[in-house]
């Protein structure tokens, strides 16, 4: 069971690696408004990283950021969320 854990959490951690969007920095606007944006992707065979950025603001004014990190290796998986909005 604890190897099927494993291998799901670095399966979710490598599909946006497989996608193209390691190393993805843009600074296109979201909903309308000013926005940032940088992610990275990592796999090896002792597991995976994934880390994400985002922060602007809508069209209303109001602000927001997001900070997303997730890592799976040998034994185990953990995930990190810092967010907020104005």
């Amino acid at each position: 069971m604890r190897s099927i854990a494993k291998a799901a959490s670095i399966a979710a951690l490598t599909v946006p690696l497989v996608l193209g969007t390691a190393g993805l920095a843009s600074a296109d606007g979201h909903d309308g408004g000013p926005a940032y944006k940088q992610q990275s992707n990592s796999a090896t065979v002792n597991g995976g990283a994934s880390s994400k950025v985002v922060s602007g603001f809508t069209p209303d004014g109001e602000a927001y950021f997001l900070t997303e990190t997730r890592v799976a290796g040998p034994t185990g998986a953990t995930s990190s969320v810092v967010a907020s909005r104005s």
